[in-house]
């Protein structure tokens, strides 16, 4: 039966870890193409939990393999102490950015927004300060079981706070403006709120266990919102080349050449470098020599930014006529 338990126990951290560093991966893509703030925002939750799943899912395994007289040496010591410490540092930077995530997403008045924010950094510290001194208390120099301790209550008991937020979530979740936010909004709620259950059965079948029935929460949370931004952004930044109605006066606000003009125009058009040329009469390295231009004078790093450029200066430009 122990065997049984232990390889279900892997094979659901094995799958958790794996969409939440999966959907971690692609949020850096849409990162780099798009530079926005729901995919920034998103990856400052991701990172630190991907890190914490990983260093949990490790010293799972490590503990199995490793000798007994290797466990039980200084130098073990010495890493369960670090190991110990980056659990703490990184449960707690979780929660004061997903807090602070959350908050933003909640359609309130900025003044809102900003005591939030204060109440979050108040918590945060308060949550982060008690970490250490009970870790610490509890472990009394033994770091080996400061590390066991940290691993089997700490995320758990950080992530039962969360509740709060589902709370609050559905309370602001009428004031939701469109139905795809109000859907986002719904999905936070009835992704934390059931915090309030899993933390009490974390702690009684699952409190020496390396995967955490909080873990499932935090997955549906990593895909409900990656499927918001991704939607987002393929209706921000993704638009149909053609579609795109860029108005006769926009490049003349801007300072680009006549030639920088029309190789934007293209450019936005889905053209290759060499199509452009080939339309424009001009060598492919002159093509990419303006194309560097364009980027540089617009501020902008490649075409999928281009496009929300013209996108925001059309809209501009449409509302003062």
């Amino acid at each position: 039966m122990e065997g049984i338990r232990l390889i279900i126990n892997d094979l659901l951290l094995f799958a958790s870890t794996a969409l939440v560093l999966s959907i971690t991966c692609l949020c850096i893509l849409l990162q780099v193409k798009a530079k926005d703030k729901y995919s920034k925002g998103l990856l400052t939750i991701l990172v630190p939990l991907s890190l914490q799943m990983g260093i949990n899912s490790f010293i799972a395994y490590a503990v199995r393999v490793l000798p007994l007289n290797l466990l039980n040496g200084t130098n073990f010591g010495m890493f369960a102490l670090v190991i110990t410490l980056s659990s703490i540092l990184l449960t707690t930077y979780l929660f004061f950015s997903l807090s602070h995530y959350l908050v933003q997403l909640l359609p309130v008045e900025e003044g809102e927004k900003k005591l939030g924010a204060r109440i979050i950094n108040i918590i945060t510290l308060i949550f982060f300060m008690g970490s250490l001194y009970f870790i610490i208390a509890a472990s009394k120099g033994n770091w080996n079981y400061g590390m066991k301790i940290t691993l089997d209550y700490h995320f758990s008991s950080g992530s039962f706070i969360y509740f709060i937020h589902g709370l609050v979530t559905l309370f602001y979740m009428k004031k939701a403006k469109g139905r795809e936010e109000e859907s986002l909004l719904k999905g936070i709620a009835m992704t934390f709120i059931p915090m309030l259950v899993l933390f009490p059965l974390d702690m009684i079948f699952f409190r020496h266990s390396s995967f955490k029935l909080s873990y499932i929460c935090f997955s549906v949370f990593t895909v409900n919102t990656y499927y918001f931004i991704s939607r987002y952004y393929f209706r921000v930044y993704e638009p149909v080349p053609e579609s795109l109605d860029i108005k006769s006066n926009f490049f003349s606000v801007t300072n680009l050449t006549e030639r920088e003009e029309e190789v934007s125009r293209l450019l936005i058009k889905g053209r290759t470098n060499s199509e452009i040329g080939a339309e424009l009469f001009i060598s492919v390295n002159t093509v990419k020599s303006h194309i560097k231009n364009i980027y540089k004078k617009l501020e902008v790093s490649n075409r999928v930014q281009l496009i929300h450029f013209i996108q925001k200066g059309d809209d501009s430009n449409g509302g003062s006529d």
